[in-house]
């Protein structure tokens, strides 16, 4: 019978982008964490006040902070990445210290890495949107139009 749990083994990724031997190792999320990280990214956008200012793209910044905040120290279970003073970074610790500091392109290797892991790739959709194409290019109509 098909195993439908998630992997327990981790995955070692060597990070190009730090040199020379930069390091990362990755556990791959459960879904219900899957399911909390799409729901407090959403959580984020929805408390965002109307009559504050904040436009959409603050908003995904916003959500997006969050979303690696929740899955940088639950997937990374092993590093070898230290700070100027050659103190290794704390990804269980105060996380949001750590991305004060962290390389940008450190940061977004990791994260393509742990996107690749948990399978996260906004390609991935199983249900089309009503308006959209279908998947050989033709656009669907739309069930919800006036007939005339």
């Amino acid at each position: 019978m098909p195993v439908a749990t998630r992997k327990m083994e981790t995955v070692r990724r060597e990070l190009k982008s730090a040199p020379p031997d930069g390091f990362v190792v990755l556990r791959q999320l459960s879904y219900d964490e899957m399911l909390e990280r799409r729901d407090g990214g959403i959580k984020i956008l929805m408390e965002q006040s109307p009559g504050r200012n904040v436009d959409a793209k603050t908003s995904m910044q916003i959500a997006n902070r969050w979303s690696n905040q929740f899955t940088f120290p639950r997937c990374i279970t092993d590093h070898n990445l230290t700070d100027d003073n050659n103190v290794p970074l704390n990804f269980a610790g105060n996380i949001e210290l750590v991305f004060k500091s962290l390389d940008p392109k450190v940061g977004a290797e990791i994260e393509k890495y742990i996107d690749e892991l948990n399978q996260e790739d906004e390609s991935e959709d199983f249900t089309p949107a009503a308006s959209s194409s279908s998947q050989d290019g033709i656009k669907q109509p739309e069930n919800d139009s006036p007939q005339s």
